[in-house]
């Protein structure tokens, strides 16, 4: 009866000891795909999800903060990275529930819109005027406007160099959004 009931213990911790290091597993997967600094889905995760895009109807929205270097360059990096915090909160509030946000690096965003041509280019309106009112960073009242370029996805390649085009485009052009 005593080995019986050992090897049930011995069991039991050797299963709690793997179930331990499975969530551990998936907590480091998570990690890896997720943008340290505002917890947004990184590029990583963001290009899984456009490379699942095949024949789905949606928009591809590449998002350029305007001003950030001046802010990051006469404040610093910290009031740069609370800067990022600040509008990735905002950016996720604008995005429905079903598509994706992600910050790509520096102050580059990514967004996955689900839907219609319209519909992504009224997220993508949103998106912009999250960023109407100033984010307050220590003293400073901070306001940084954004550039996004849109491209709806009709099955053609190079997506995301498209909408990198249009990106600069509404940088250059000061438009705002361009599709």
């Amino acid at each position: 009866l005593i080995p019986a009931l050992a090897t049930i213990i011995l069991a039991f911790i050797r299963m709690s000891i793997a179930l331990r290091e499975a969530r551990e597993i998936k907590d480091e997967r998570e990690l890896a795909r997720t943008d340290e600094l505002t917890g947004l889905p990184n590029r990583r995760r963001f290009i899984n999800a456009l490379s699942a895009l095949e024949n789905k109807e949606a928009v591809l929205l590449l998002l350029d903060l305007d001003g950030f270097k001046q802010i990051n360059d006469t404040l610093g990096h910290e009031a740069g990275d609370e800067l990022l915090r600040q509008i990735a909160v905002r950016f996720a509030r604008q995005i429905p529930k079903d598509s994706i946000i992600a910050r790509l690096g520096g102050d580059e965003f990514g967004a996955i819109i689900y839907g219609s041509t319209e519909h992504g280019f009224e997220i993508a309106q949103a998106l912009r005027a999250s960023l109407a009112y100033p984010a307050d960073i220590g003293s400073h009242s901070i306001v940084v406007d954004v550039s996004i370029g849109a491209v709806t996805n009709d099955g053609q390649p190079e997506l995301m160099r498209r909408a990198d085009q249009a990106m600069y485009f509404a940088k250059q052009n000061r438009e705002g959004v361009t599709l």
